[in-house]
């Protein structure tokens, strides 16, 4: 009797043992998964109506889900002048860079020619697309994104990134005033090049992604060709206590998989989030804020973030930065070398340099100068080689892509409404430049103009209210 009743405890602490084991993993289970949320309860019911429904059929039955398109220019034939001419442009940014397996260079910005940008419909705005055939010495508007003509849609934060499958996308970012009767006023669709070595190649049919800003940053691409967007929601910027940092897990045939969310940082403003994957496997990104870049960290690929606050190198206050790991191991950050302080109620900007020297900022008093490159060691806990780019005036919003043989191609925006200014520019570097401090490649160089309207007879004028 007393072997039956040993027997019976034993069965009854193994149960016990693993009622606990398993309620330990579910628990560890809901804390992996504690910040993930339907796909569809942020970007919206993104599946299309059939072919036939009215709304496909542009210009009957309007609505969120009507697909746009992209209008091809300076072809052979085309009117002289035709409205998106760079002759008549006054305001351009926000510049992103590609590259096609061939060589082929591909940007893309934003421009108006009426008014600097508007949120949160930004009418009149359209994106350009141009590219280069010659490394970058030459460039050719091609393309242009502008929905204008849908209920007087306008067009922002557009981007370029290439897929796992080296298929270089293009995404526009609509905006429509439909009076808050259509989830689809703003909406996010990307097409795919069909032949990234043709200056005026076809198109896929446009995907509908969501309704959020998923097309500042460029995706994360996992070794097993999953990706992660970033996103954020622009309308809820300055609105406190509400998530609106989130990213987008998607896999190989392009379904979301989930979507995660930092928790509440009311400290962040435009996020624009550019995580990388460390060599331990955990993810690390930084994300704009009010005093400059604050990071997080995820240790479960992405489903939950965990906040770090600010870093501790001050840079790219309250605007854009890159992050990509090389080829190397290194990890690249292209940004704004500006530190801040307040002495005697007054903001001083100001840079270390080299020795360690605070040199403060004399001519362009702003956060938004100094480009500079940067390259870590050490998977992005410090940062210690670097190079300036460009300091010529308010410079921001850098995108860089990298070439098979090793190349850094990085464009960013100079003034973009300044007279004489509202430039694109191209570096093209190496990590041995950076490491250098300076060009050593004989290949390299520094601000070559990808856009600038006043060279071609456009851009604000004296007098012009933008």
């Amino acid at each position: 009797m007393s072997n039956k009743v040993q027997s019976l405890r034993h069965v009854a602490a193994s149960l016990m043992a693993c009622s606990l084991i398993t309620s330990l993993l579910l628990s560890f289970a809901a804390t992996l998964s504690a910040q993930t949320v339907n796909p569809e309860s942020v970007l919206g019911d993104t599946t299309m109506p059939p072919p036939e429904d009215l709304s496909q059929t542009f210009p009957y039955g309007i609505t969120g889900k009507t697909p746009p398109s992209l209008i091809k220019i300076n072809y052979e034939g085309q009117e002289a002048y035709h409205k998106h001419r760079i002759n008549l442009r006054i305001f351009q940014g926000c510049p992103q860079v590609e590259i096609s397996e061939g060589g082929r260079l591909w940007a893309t910005w934003f421009g108006s020619n009426v008014q600097a940008e508007r949120a949160p419909y930004h009418r009149d705005q359209f994106s350009v697309i141009s590219t280069s055939a010659d490394d970058g010495k030459s460039w050719k508007e091609v393309f242009v994104f502008d929905p204008s003509a849908l209920l007087g849609g306008g067009a922002s934060d557009p981007m370029l990134w290439k897929d796992p499958k080296d298929n270089i996308r293009f995404i526009g970012l609509r905006n429509i005033d439909f009076k808050g009767k259509d989830e689809f006023a703003s909406s996010v669709w990307e097409f795919t090049m069909l032949d990234p070595e043709d200056e005026h190649t076809a198109w896929s049919t446009p995907r509908l992604l969501g309704n959020k800003n998923i097309s500042v940053m460029k995706p994360l691409i996992f070794p097993d060709g999953t990706i992660m967007r970033s996103m954020d929601d622009f309308k809820l910027v300055g609105k406190p206590d509400k998530v609106r940092i989130r990213f987008l897990k998607e896999g190989v045939d392009g379904k979301p998989i989930f979507v995660s969310e930092f928790p509440v940082d009311n400290d962040a403003v435009y996020a624009e989030q550019m995580p990388i994957i460390r060599k331990d496997g955990s993810l690390f990104t930084f994300y704009r804020a009010r005093n400059g870049q604050k990071f997080a960290e995820s240790f479960d690929g992405g489903k939950s973030w965990k906040l770090g606050g600010y870093y501790p190198m001050q840079f790219s206050i309250n605007t854009k930065c890159i992050l990509k790991t090389l080829p190397s191991g290194r990890v690249l950050l292209v940004a704004n070398d500006v530190q801040m302080k307040e002495e005697s109620g007054k903001k001083i900007y100001y840079y270390t340099d080299e020795n360690g020297k605070e040199c403060a900022l004399k001519k362009h008093k702003t956060t938004r100068t100094r480009m500079t490159a940067y390259l870590s060691d050490d998977d992005g806990k410090t940062f210690t080689h670097r190079m300036l780019l460009c300091d010529d005036g308010q410079i921001s919003y850098p995108s860089v892509v990298l070439s098979k043989n090793g190349s850094i191609y990085i464009v960013y925006d100079q003034g973009r409404g300044v007279i004489g200014q509202h430039t694109i520019f191209l570096s093209k570097i190496t990590e041995e430049d950076i490491l250098a401090g300076k060009l050593i490649n004989g290949k390299s160089f520094l601000n070559n103009i990808v856009s600038r309207p006043s060279d071609q007879g456009g851009g604000r004028r004296e007098g012009d209210q933008i």
